[in-house]
């Protein structure tokens, strides 16, 4: 759900249009990011808790180099889920989670099955496949002694020599 269609639903179960809805999830947004700019905690009770957590100075490594690098200390927002929020999302409705939700009756869109990443093979095994296709099947034999291959190098190397 992106924020459209959270207006969207927020106007169906309100019972209002969908500019009203946009001004008041807008106005939530705006006094939760204030307030916790201003480093006070807004704590809406069974959904969860927005902080503001001070993440201290680090040292990191650069990706490309591997090299060390130092990683700033930077004040963050945190969100913490409440436990009703928990309880809903692992599917278990308990009273008090049924007892908050509004009684307006409003169509609710299930989210559709994701489908298993185990059935679809990966883009390296669909390049891998693609290449064993492509590429002809290699002689099959005994390999010769790596001291054999030297030597008939060496021998190939003193002929053309002379």
């Amino acid at each position: 759900m992106n924020r459209s269609e959270l207006i969207e639903n927020v106007a169906a179960r309100a019972g209002s249009d969908q500019a009203a809805a946009r001004r008041h999830v807008d106005a939530v947004f705006d006094a939760i990011m204030e307030s916790v700019a201003s480093g006070e905690r807004v704590l809406v009770t069974g959904f969860g808790t927005f902080d503001r957590f001070a993440r201290p100075a680090r040292q990191g490594r650069n990706p490309r180099t591997g090299s060390p690098i130092e990683v700033a200390a930077a004040d963050v927002p945190r969100f913490r889920v409440g436990q009703t929020f928990k309880n809903r999302v692992a599917g278990g409705n308990s009273a008090t989670a049924i007892a908050e939700t509004p009684a307006v009756a409003a169509p609710v869109e299930t989210p559709k099955a994701k489908k298993s990443k185990k059935a679809e093979p990966k883009k390296k095994d669909k390049k891998a496949a693609k290449a064993a296709d492509a590429a002809p099947a290699k002689k099959k034999g005994k390999a010769k002694p790596v001291k054999a291959v030297k030597a008939a190098k060496t021998a190939k190397a003193k002929k053309a020599g002379k």
